[in-house]
Parts: structure tokens; sequence; C-alpha cells
């Protein structure tokens, strides 16, 4: 059996215990790998590390708006989500010279399911962009071999086109990337970004 897997980051401010260096080093395993991945930018992140921004982008990874704030999408007005997204996108394109659209994803995926807060976000040119699979790599408790194991795992059970969510600073995904991306080419995985699932 031969299934596509996307690949997501999001890529934020921790704000729990984190990898330092864990973007960098998430960075350095694709290329080894040579897979194409997709990063959700938020803009805080952007502005205060525009050179990784950049080097996301230089390295060939589809970049995405994973907003400015990193809020809960429902609770802004509207006018106050397009003010987020928008400084998100300036940033986005001030570091690294790519427009996000129409790539977003919502914080804590809130809003996802939120009719308001997908017209909002369509009506700045922007895609919600869920995910199938959740790691929870953000859990202090997640180990990195179980959640490989997971998220290859569900990754099988969902089939092609899955979309697998991952933060680059967690821990476990720093210790869980490598087995979880050998556990999925083993299961007939390849590789794709977003814009290659349409």
């Amino acid at each position: 059996m031969t299934f596509r897997v996307a690949l997501t980051f999001d890529a934020e401010h921790p704000d729990r215990p984190h990898h330092v260096g864990g973007t960098e080093r998430v960075l350095d395993l694709l290329d080894a790998e040579s897979i194409g991945a997709t990063f959700f930018l938020q803009g805080r992140w952007v502005e205060a590390y525009p050179e990784l921004a950049r080097d996301v982008a230089k390295r060939g990874h589809l970049v995405g708006n994973h907003s400015f704030y990193h809020a809960r999408m429902p609770l802004l007005s509207p006018s106050g989500l397009a003010t987020d997204i928008r400084a998100a996108e300036r940033a986005i394109v001030a570091a690294t010279g790519v427009d996000p659209r129409p790539w977003f994803r919502c914080p804590f995926g809130a809003g996802t399911d939120d009719p308001r807060v997908r017209a909002g976000i369509e009506r700045l040119g922007y895609r919600e962009i869920h995910w199938d699979v959740d790691g929870a790599d953000w859990r202090p408790s997640m180990r990195g071999r179980g959640m490989a194991r997971k998220m290859t795992r569900d990754a099988v059970a969902r089939g092609d086109g899955a979309i697998l969510l991952l933060h680059p600073w967690t821990m476990a995904t720093g210790l869980g990337l490598a087995p979880l991306i050998d556990g999925l080419r083993d299961a007939g995985a390849t590789f794709v970004r977003m814009d290659a699932l349409g």
C-alpha cells in the first residue's frame, strides 16, 4: 500500500518545556531525508527569529500563516481576527519574501468548525488547514518513540492524504521525528507538502 502523508509543523513560541534548537534540528533532518514539509509560522515567532523563518522558506518548505498572537480565533471580533492574520502575513512576507496565502492554521485548532471564523479567514484569501493525526507532542509526558508509533498507526488508518500535526520545539518531536519518518516509510508513505494534496 502506498499513500501520501503531509508533515506539518506549527512554528510558534513554546509554552512548555522545549527542545532548544528544535526547529534547526527538524530542518536539518528533513534536508537529510529529502522531505518537503509545510510550516505554519506564528507572526510573533517570525519577528523574533526572522533568519530562521527565512531558512524554512529557503529550504523549500511550504509556508503558511499561524496567526500573529496565537490566540484562539473564536475569541476575536471580525476586525480583530483580520488584524491578527494580516499582521502575521506582513511579518512572514517581510522575513521570508513568501506570501503564506492560502495556507492558514487556527491556533489550537480553535475555530476550525466555526462558520464565522472560517468565513473571516476565507475573506482574507486563506483556507483553514486542520490535521488528521495529532501526536500530542506538546504534552510533557509524551515520549518520542511512543509518539512515532502512535502517529504511524493513526496515519496508516487514515490513509492517503493524512495531514500530521507536529511542533518543532517539543521534546517528543526532537526525539521522535526520525523514527516517525522511518515508520511511515516502512508502511508505504511518501511525503508531500500541502500544496500537493490540493
